[in-house]
């Protein structure tokens, strides 16, 4: 309910109209009937003769006068409740973040210039300071006490309406305080309720009022709602941003999608504008050419016809520093095509170690690739220790007994508590069936035995089916899928796989496994009604497998010009992906993809042991670098509620990239390099999030201002703040009496009745 200065009517209404000399309104009506009953004896006999309704006219007339005079002479009065000028404080929070800068308003007048307009240039405050103790506040996330407009910057990064109502509360504790004013445009992006303070202040009564200012809904807009990218590369990955876009008023719209590294446009596409309200997501694919931490603008072609422009660019940081190789251990049964290229294919990526321990003959075996004089030196690893300094497994035509049944679960480990990765290429050894290694796979393995005629015998070469040539074909899954990318390009990579040579040869197995992902499959044979699978992965336990069921990818290299390297992406691209889940004995995790000026950055450093085991006894101190080139030194706390976790916070002040060092000092085992530090890099950003659903929340406001006792203005009407104010009861309210006897229309109406009365007399003849 909106109070105001109570009058005559509402008064009738509210029943607090009364006279002051104690005179009954039962009493008063008598005394009105009896005046005129004596006018009307005056006018029973005139001078001159009168028809009927002349005479009830000057009756009326007579009578209004002479009753208005009464009705003065009792002293008519209001009883109400009014505050106490000067005794209470009025606290006046102005919105101050971002979304008040947006220049929505009429002749383009921003939100925080028509506050202003309104509040310091138009008397709006001057008026409020005639009957309160006015303190002023900003507020965005937080809130601080300001002297004057000039202290407004509209900077703020987000808006917590709940933690300004809370910081006035503190602020003007103990004080009397007679109400809140609060200016907004209402977009509340802190994710608390502002509602339960407003109950709480209804409750102590003191109403909140609220002004909102801006329009309800933003007629043309298209902004960048989110991003999505991978923090961390490889060297020459392809990897993928998504961006959200959300819109209104440009539903079936082309607009251009651009991704910029400084000067130089990387990617860019058009894409058309799905319905509006509702955000849709677009890919686009980067290679990042430069090994140093990159930071990318993205930008949404501005439109004709958008105020907001803000939410058209954003940034984001990739990491494509070098980094230590990862390590893959393949074990490969005999000297075969297959091994050859596959080595080669690997040896130009710096990302990629490849340990091989080849068989060449009975007891024979051949090392490359290694790093010291014991590395593999009795083939298998024996312990986890050792197993467990590899990211990956390559198993090629290995026979089952190569392994005892303890190498067997420790690959089994590896893969799924380690996070490794392991990798069949070619034919399985049937021995295989019945061991942990054929858990791990995403695909069942079957006795030749049980497969049909035409299936068997494995790989071959000739006329078996089996064995003739056969183009690959790409499912659904592979086609978008990273791990097969020739090309960024949906159609050019299409069209590259449709150039790659024939495949010769293919392993049978049993069906697909539930959950695994078929990303190529023969174009011709089937087992059980499904296509033979040639590349399938899934994720197992902590880690991921796959299966590729031929042994002759190197004729994508042989038979191809030798400037090619699509046998070289496909194979580093597979065997990345299968090391990138296996865990680093120091990760760092942030909360947050991005962040923005004023954040709180909250810090995970996981640590283990030489055993890959959660490692409690660590002693950890985190170094930050911030855009200004300064350094701070922080410990990081042990979570006590997660193993191996350590914690740490702080905030941002500057926008830019911020480096991170991690030092770990740990009783569990030696100090290697990659044991002891890691580093990690994130951007700090302009935010998006004031200009996201950044029309006017009229309907918060309301039911703030509702909930605490208070009324809602539009800043056009705020001009009626002041007596809304005056007039609604607040804790500090007292009980008056408002004359009415001495009104100025009262005074008017008097003699406007008595001129009435004598003109008409005149025109009457009468004396």
């Amino acid at each position: 309910m909106q109070y105001t200065q109570p009058n005559f009517i509402t008064a009738l209404e509210d029943g607090t109209f009364s006279f002051a000399y104690g005179i009954s309104p039962y009493i008063f009506v008598l005394l009105v009937i009896l005046i005129t009953a004596c006018v009307w004896f005056t006018y029973y006999k005139t001078t001159r003769p009168l028809s009927t309704p002349w005479k009830t006219f000057f009756i009326g007339v007579r009578s209004s006068v002479l009753i208005l005079i009464l009705f003065c002479l009792l002293r008519p009065v209001i009883t109400t409740l009014q505050i106490s000028p000067q005794e209470t404080y009025l606290g006046v929070l102005i919105d101050d973040s971002q979304s008040m800068s947006i220049e929505d308003l009429e002749n383009g007048e921003s939100r925080q210039s028509a506050v202003q307009r309104a509040l310091f240039e138009n008397g709006l405050l001057e008026e409020l300071s005639e009957s309160f103790q006015v303190r002023i506040f900003r507020f965005d996330k937080e809130a601080q006490r300001i002297a004057g407009s000039e202290e407004l910057n509209e900077e703020g990064t987000s808006s917590s309406l709940l933690q300004a109502l809370e910081y006035v509360d503190d602020q003007l504790s103990g004080l009397p305080l007679g109400g809140l004013v609060l200016i907004s445009d209402g977009a509340d992006n802190s994710d608390t309720d502002p509602l339960v303070k407003a109950q709480e202040f209804g409750a102590r009564q003191v109403p909140v009022f609220t002004i909102g200012v801006g329009q309800e809904d933003i007629p043309q807009d298209v902004g960048i709602v989110d991003v999505s990218a991978a923090k961390t590369v490889l060297a020459g990955s392809v990897f993928s941003i998504q961006v959200a876009i959300n819109h209104k008023g440009y539903e079936g719209q082309e607009i251009e999608i651009s991704v910029m590294d400084g000067d130089n446009e990387v990617v860019s596409d058009i894409v058309t504008l799905g319905p509006e309200g509702v955000a849709r997501r677009y890919d686009l694919e980067i290679t990042p050419q430069r090994p140093e931490l990159i930071v990318y603008d993205l930008n949404v072609e501005l439109q004709q016809g958008e105020i907001i422009h803000e939410n058209n660019s954003y940034s984001f940081l990739v990491d494509n520093t070098e980094k230590e190789a990862l390590d893959v251990l393949y074990i490969e049964g005999h000297p075969r095509n297959e091994y050859k290229f596959i080595r080669r294919a690997v040896e130009g990526d710096s990302s990629l170690r490849m340990a091989t321990y080849l068989q060449t003959g009975p007891e024979k075996f051949y090392r490359q690739g290694i790093e010291s004089a014991t590395e593999l030196s009795g083939g298998f690893p024996e312990d986890r220790e050792a197993l467990y300094q590899y990211e990956a497994i390559v198993l090629g035509d290995i026979e089952s007994g190569f392994f005892d049944a303890d190498q067997l679960q420790m690959i089994e480990d590896f893969v799924a508590e380690r996070g490794g990765g392991l990798l069949m290429s070619g034919m399985v050894d049937e021995e295989f069936i019945g061991t942990p290694v054929a858990d791990i796979l995403p695909i069942t393995l079957v006795e030749e035995g049980f497969l049909p005629a035409h299936l068997r015998g494995g790989i071959r070469r000739g006329d078996h089916p089996t064995g003739e040539l056969y183009y690959p074909r790409l499912t659904n899954s592979g086609e978008f899928s990273p791990l097969l990318r020739l090309s960024a390009d949906d159609s050019e990579n299409l069209a590259l796989w449709r150039q790659l040579p024939e495949l010769q040869g293919v392993f049978v197995t049993g069906r697909v496994k539930p959950g695994a992902t078929v990303l190529i499959e023969h174009p011709l044979l089937q087992y059980q009604n499904q296509a033979l699978p040639i590349l399938v992965s899934q994720r197992y336990g902590s880690g991921r497998s796959m299966a590729i069921t031929t042994a002759s990818s190197w004729r994508w290299q042989m038979m191809l010009p030798s400037v090619d390297e699509s046998h070289e992406i496909l194979w580093r691209q597979l065997l990345r992906w299968l090391t990138v889940s296996a865990p680093e004995r120091i990760s760092i995790e942030f909360d947050r993809e991005f962040y923005n000026v004023g954040d709180v950055v909250n810090v995970k450093a996981t640590v283990l042991n030489d055993e890959y085991e959660a490692d409690n006894d660590a002693t950890l101190w985190m170094q930050t670098e911030d855009p200004l080139a300064q350094f701070t030194d922080t410990p990081m706390e042990w979570d006590i509620e997660e193993d191996g976790v350590y914690r740490s916070s702080f905030e941002v002040v500057d926008e830019g990239v911020y480096n991170l060092l991690v030092d770990v000092a740990s009783s569990a085992g030696e100090a290697s390099s990659s044991a002891s530090e890691k580093r990690a890099a994130f951007v700090v950003t302009p935010s998006l999030r004031e200009y996201t659903n950044a029309g006017l929340d009229k309907g918060l406001l309301g039911r703030i201002s509702e909930a605490s006792g208070g009324s809602y203005f539009d800043l056009e009407s705020a001009s009626a703040l002041s007596d809304a104010i005056e007039f609604t009861p607040n804790a500090y309210s007292r009980e008056v009496q408002i004359d009415l006897w001495d009104r100025p229309w009262l005074l008017a109406l008097l003699i406007l009745l008595l001129c009435i009365d004598w003109i008409t007399r005149r025109i009457k003849g009468l004396s």
